[in-house]
């Protein structure tokens, strides 16, 4: 198991996890069809490469000794954290202008560290229960599509300089 942190990129609130399970990246090129009279296939276009998702699926587990995962309540609070990326911020009231749902910072160690948004998630809750009735393991699954402040070219994801960012776990 290695760290992971979400941090909220609006607020700098952010929770601690561990982080056990695979990771799978999505990305495509899209190109449009073009038919050549006489040729047996078309040509192909390039129109852009979509952005990198990443499907999480992230288990928030309660332990009785509270060293690693914390109480049920604290699991409980991680879950809440992760599904408020979903909604907007009415920061300065319901009449005031309406912000979108905040952006996040995931890190895992050195090999995952990006910024983007939580999309998509969904929540199980597992039993048994406190005796507040909170579970003791709540398992996490979203997509996290990556938001990069400039497009990448192919040099920028061979060398990985599309994916710097300082270290935000101290």
């Amino acid at each position: 198991m290695i760290d992971g942190f979400i941090i909220d990129r609006s607020t700098g609130d952010r929770i601690k996890f561990k982080y056990f399970d695979p990771l799978t990246e999505n990305v495509r090129a899209e190109y449009d069809e073009a038919p050549v009279r006489g040729r047996s296939e078309p040509h192909l276009f390039y129109q852009q490469t979509g952005p990198d998702n990443y499907n999480f699926s992230l288990k928030l587990v309660a332990s009785v000794d509270e060293v690693d995962g914390g109480t049920p309540q604290q699991i409980h609070q991680q879950y809440l954290f992760i599904k408020s990326f979903q909604f907007p911020d009415y920061g300065q009231g319901y009449l005031g202008p309406v912000r979108p749902p905040h952006h996040a910072i995931i890190l895992i160690g050195r090999f995952f560290r990006k910024k983007g948004a939580i999309q998509d998630p969904s929540f199980t809750f597992s039993f048994p229960l406190d005796e507040n009735g909170y579970p003791y393991q709540i398992e996490c699954r979203w997509t996290f599509r990556v938001l990069n402040d400039r497009p990448l070219d192919y040099m920028d994801v061979r060398t990985g300089r599309g994916n710097l960012l300082p270290d935000y776990t101290s």
